[in-house]
């Protein structure tokens, strides 16, 4: 189960990212969004959302905080592509589509 002090680490942070990603992805207005800006918005959101709750957030960490979702949403995005690779038996660019 998830806590904020689990969503404070990379691994709960990127793991809620692509859960919450997934769910959200083909939802109404969502549906024309990129999937990548969808999991950079999504990410730096739980990232600020856990830097408010742990009670560290202050005006000098938010250059920290958009660090640290970049690094999540990257996370993510990698994670996503090795599962999807694994499940699925490779790329598309490496079948050439």
């Amino acid at each position: 189960m998830f806590t904020y002090a689990t969503l404070g680490t990379l691994a709960g942070a990127v793991a809620a990212t692509v859960l919450v990603v997934d769910s959200i992805k083909e939802l109404g207005f969502l549906k024309h969004f990129s999937t990548r800006c969808l999991v950079v918005v999504v990410a730096e959101g739980i990232v600020f959302l856990s830097d408010i709750t742990a009670g560290s957030f202050t005006l000098k960490n938010v250059p920290l905080c958009v660090l640290n979702g970049l690094l999540v949403a990257a996370s993510a995005m990698g994670s996503w592509q090795v599962i999807h690779d694994r499940l699925f038996g490779g790329s598309e660019k490496a079948k050439g589509g």
